[in-house]
């Protein structure tokens, strides 16, 4: 297979494994990308804020989106209000804040986001071939393929195919949505 028909078949595979979800009744996650602290009009100061980029799903190394894109997962929060009582860490305030900061730029409250993540260029055989991330093109014994990077440090002989990487988590994420839905409806 050549690495125009394998970068192809992964679009239509994460697509898929989206629509599946999506399906199903998953929720996506809101993408975003940091919008930095600035001065409007040259003096009026702006606080750093977030602009919506897309929705997509993680499935474990990977962010699918439903237009058949992947990148690799950034920062997840939640948008939220909750406070805590009681005396907290540096480190909580931090994450109260950027719950905040989320709610602040308009995204709904309770929803999961995503922050600066990186998109894998799915449309460029040779930075694909070059790619170190969640998801890369190798020449295998097959021609080329389209695999996943589970985890960030481990080595390219440990590298998945992608279809059979996206049925092991869509079965995971799909069985957690049936028993999340089972124990809601009986509890």
């Amino acid at each position: 297979m050549d690495a125009h028909t394998a970068l192809a078949e992964a679009r239509a595979a994460l697509s898929a494994a989206a629509e599946r979800l999506r399906a199903a009744g998953a929720a996506p996650e809101v993408l975003v990308d940091t919008v930095p602290a600035r001065r409007a009009l040259g003096f009026i100061p702006r606080r750093e804020t977030f602009r919506r980029t897309g929705e997509g799903f993680v499935l474990g190394a990977l962010l699918v989106m439903s237009t058949g894109g992947a990148a690799e997962p950034g920062r997840i929060a939640r948008a939220s209000r909750q406070v805590l009582p009681g005396h907290q860490s540096e480190s909580a305030r931090a994450r109260r804040e950027l719950r905040q900061r989320l709610l602040d730029a308009r995204l709904p409250e309770g929803s999961t986001v995503v922050i600066d993540s990186r998109r894998v260029p799915l449309d460029d055989p040779t930075a694909m071939a070059a790619e170190h991330g969640p998801l890369v093109l190798r020449e295998t014994a097959n021609g080329a393929e389209v695999l996943v990077r589970w985890m960030p440090t481990a080595a390219d002989d440990t590298l998945r195919p992608l279809d059979a990487y996206l049925a092991e988590r869509l079965d995971l994420a799909l069985g957690t949505l049936t028993a999340a839905r089972a124990e809601s409806e009986h509890p």
